[in-house]
């Protein structure tokens, strides 16, 4: 082949590759936006169930503070100093102080897609707060709970193998005048106390600073997802 010719072939083969490599950096950009789109569209859709999760959560720890706040009225009167057995027979349920709770715990498949989301996927700065978050006040509750859940356990066992008439008291049956002296000892006042600190000095600042903190992290969802 002439020189000519050979140039002319090697320019139009050079023109094939780059189109070849413009179509193919085009069908490149194309899929990342693709991926980009979905992965924004999943996020969105992940973000939506942890919203209803908070939603949840702030409702129900919204209503075990309120019953917080209605027992914190009996706690102080039963830990003055000037408790008398008329006062508990008065409030028969006074008695029961130490001995019942209800815990919850934190809503919890919201979470978990955000865990796989963030393991399989680039940091999103939210997903990073939300799981920090999430984690830290899911820890502190539960830790919580079980401290609770062991001081009212162990008061069950003291009265068990100490007072025979806490089954008068578990039925409903209060006519025992020991059962009252016991109520005004200080002994009782001593375990009133702890189980008190538990309660109104540990959990219930650990609830109101998880509503707080739910209501900023709700308003940045939002932000993300829309309402």
């Amino acid at each position: 082949m002439k020189d000519k010719g050979i140039r002319k072939y090697l320019l139009y083969a050079i023109g094939e590759i780059i189109l070849v490599v413009i179509g193919i950096l085009i069908a490149v950009s194309i899929n990342n936006a693709n991926e980009i789109r979905k992965t924004k569209n999943n996020l969105k859709n992940i973000l939506t169930t942890y919203k209803e999760d908070l939603k949840i959560d702030t409702i129900m720890v919204g209503r075990a503070l309120d019953v917080l706040d209605a027992r914190k009225k009996m706690f102080d009167q039963f830990l003055s100093d000037s408790v008398t057995i008329e006062m508990y027979k008065k409030n028969p349920s006074a008695m029961g102080l130490i001995l019942n709770y209800n815990p919850f715990e934190l809503q919890q498949k919201g979470i978990r897609l955000l865990e796989k989301f963030n393991s399989n996927t680039e940091t999103d700065s939210l997903v990073t707060i939300i799981l920090a978050n999430h984690n830290a006040f899911d820890k502190l509750i539960k830790e919580t709970h079980e401290r609770i859940g062991s001081d009212i356990s162990d008061n069950m066992n003291y009265l068990k193998y100490n007072h025979p008439w806490i089954g008068d008291l578990l039925l409903g049956k209060l006519e025992n005048p020991a059962m009252y002296e016991y109520f005004i000892s200080d002994t009782y006042r001593a375990r009133l106390a702890i189980h008190n600190m538990l309660v109104y000095g540990n959990l219930k600042p650990i609830l109101d600073q998880y509503i707080k903190s739910t209501k900023t992290i709700l308003v940045d969802i939002e932000k993300r997802v829309g309402d």
